[in-house]
């Protein structure tokens, strides 16, 4: 299958849209850019519609003029509650994949996130089967994304890939994001595989370039003919930051989702580290 010359890009003014900008208006022909936020620097292919993907019409007056979708929008932290959480995640979400199924899409990449299985274990094996164990609001509804994306692929048909994306950034800061780092050239190839393969059905991979000590099985990406080209020690700027050993007995340090997990923890702290 050939790559779609039409997309649309939601969440294009957040932090892994701005990344990702410069080198999907070298790959498509047109990026149709969305955003509640205003964008005002479109640039070569670009063109950009304001809106909320909560309006489920808004959302198809979008779909109708592209081949392919790439969702990154919705609220990313660890504070969020539920409640906040409801219009971006979870209706936005679904209005994503209905908009895409009733305009006749047939290719959709899901921004998820290594959230959503977060309270697992450092060390333990982690790949595209295992079950959601969500950290945090953020990861519970990232967790809803994969499962109405699930159901929408098998449902209508639609193809489409959830990426569970670790940490894209300049800077491996700290020990816990030089297992989960990713370049956004390496995003990028995700993202293509994701809108040229047909009869994916809904495949789950994780958002990470090669990374030494990785906290994720990515082989499914592999067998869909994913080559990071970044590793990341490459984006090490200051080396000591990585010589610190994590405390495995602390929840921040002890299992893959870090500080997200350890913000207003209230269970049991032995029973997640497998100290019971």
């Amino acid at each position: 299958m050939t790559l779609p010359a039409r997309i649309f890009l939601t969440g294009a003014a957040g932090r892994v849209g701005q990344a990702l900008r410069p080198i999907l208006r070298e790959q498509y022909d047109k990026v149709l850019l969305t955003d509640l936020k205003e964008i005002d620097d479109c640039q070569g292919r670009e063109s950009f519609k304001q809106g909320d993907i909560a309006d489920i019409e808004f959302v198809k007056s979008l779909a109708g003029a592209c081949e392919g979708v790439v969702h990154l929008a919705g609220l990313v932290g660890s504070k969020f509650t539920f409640e906040e959480n409801i219009g971006p995640n979870y209706v936005g979400t679904h209005n994503i994949f209905r908009a895409a199924a009733e305009s006749g899409i047939k290719n959709v990449v899901y921004a998820s996130s290594h959230h959503a299985v977060g309270f697992i274990k450092r060390g333990e094996r982690i790949d595209h089967t295992t079950t959601h164990r969500p950290d945090t609001e953020y990861g519970l509804s990232k967790a809803f994304g994969e499962s109405a994306a699930s159901y929408f692929a098998d449902n209508f048909g639609l193809n489409i890939l959830s990426i569970r994306i670790g940490y894209i950034g300049p800077d491996t800061c700290n020990e816990r994001r030089s297992h989960t780092w990713i370049s956004a050239r390496d995003l990028a190839q995700l993202i293509e595989i994701g809108l040229r393969t047909p009869d994916l059905g809904h495949q789950i991979v994780y958002g990470v370039s090669d990374c030494d000590e990785p906290f994720f099985d990515n082989s499914n990406a592999d067998r869909l003919g994913y080559h990071p080209k970044d590793h990341a020690r490459d984006a090490v700027i200051d080396p000591s930051a990585l010589n610190s050993k994590p405390d495995l007995n602390t929840i921040e340090e002890g299992v893959v989702g870090g500080g997200f997990a350890a913000m207003d923890f209230a269970g049991d702290k032995d029973r997640i580290l497998g100290s019971k």
